[in-house]
């Protein structure tokens, strides 16, 4: 984990700090500043050290999380202290409709490969996968929030559960699709291997065989993308939170980088990397659960 935190700190601090444009003349738009004035800014946001030593005390603080401050004043850790919980939430609620509606789905298609229902799933996922995503927000947004009234339109910094759950449906939308399609594969495979037919082969009952020999082994691939798709999902909510104006990380992130505040945007995916991190490290552990053939000494 440490090695993969200070690689992804160091591309994207170096990803920043080559982008064009002067952040302090982003920060005072078209009023004019002296010298005096903006050399005293680049002093207090250490703007006028080398790359490399601005990365190197980025680190020194992070290690206490302390994440500076940005250009408001304000301290970077109370931004992501509010914004997080709204994109965990949102990440949450659009892994818990990607889990359910995926594996449900993906079982019963497996199941009955190259029926009808599997033909049918398979034609819509990909749709749902040709479809950027985008499009589906503003038009899920434009039928369900100003036609049919049925949700809000933007969520607002007053946000709810009930606020989030169209943006939570229309960010599970793609990985919906891999993960009914991951499942499906899956079980398909799982049907022909040789322990499900010495299975069969003994009397087990239908149930007993597709509850223990193969949906078992057919969720730790699923597990494991899910897991891992936590952390996508949270860093990937930028477009998602952006037409729903969600006060979350994504448009945090989106602001810090179109102000040019560098501290802001690397805290921001240091966050993200940790969470991603700290999930793949859990979906390890589950394994173990999943599959007793693993142990772990």
């Amino acid at each position: 984990m440490i090695p993969v935190i200070l690689g992804a700190t160091f591309i994207i601090y170096a990803l920043v700090f080559l982008r064009p444009g002067d952040p302090v003349l982003n920060l005072v738009g078209d009023k004019p500043i002296g010298p005096d004035v903006k050399a005293a800014i680049e002093a207090e946001y250490n703007l006028d050290k080398p790359f490399l030593v601005q990365w190197l005390l980025f680190l020194k603080d992070a290690l206490t999380f302390n994440f500076g401050i940005n250009f408001s004043g304000e301290p970077v850790a109370a931004e992501i202290a509010r914004a997080f919980p709204v994109t965990a939430t949102l990440a949450v609620m659009a892994l818990a409709i990607e889990a359910v509606l995926g594996i449900g789905l993906g079982v019963v298609a497996g199941l009955r490969r190259n029926g009808w229902f599997d033909s049918s799933m398979l034609l819509v996922t990909l749709v749902m996968l040709a479809i950027p995503i985008f499009v589906v927000g503003f038009v899920f947004q434009l039928v369900f929030g100003v036609k049919l009234g049925w949700a809000d339109v933007t969520v607002g910094g007053d946000w709810t559960i009930g606020s989030l759950l169209l943006p939570a449906i229309v960010l599970a939308i793609v990985d919906l699709a891999y993960t009914l399609r991951l499942t499906r594969t899956s079980v398909a495979e799982n049907l022909l291997a040789d322990h499900v037919r010495t299975a069969r082969a003994k009397g087990l009952p239908n149930r007993l065989v597709v509850r223990n020999h193969v949906l078992r082994n057919s969720l730790v691939p699923v597990v494991t993308y899910l897991g891992v798709n936590l952390g996508t999902l949270m860093a990937g909510a930028v477009v998602t939170e952006g037409i729903f104006n969600v006060p979350g990380i994504g448009n945090l992130a989106f602001d810090a980088i179109s102000r040019g505040e560098n501290t802001t945007v690397v805290s921001v995916v240091t966050v993200m990397v940790l969470v991603y991190a700290l999930m793949s490290l859990v979906v390890d552990l589950l394994y173990a659960l999943l599959d007793p053939r693993i142990r772990y000494a």
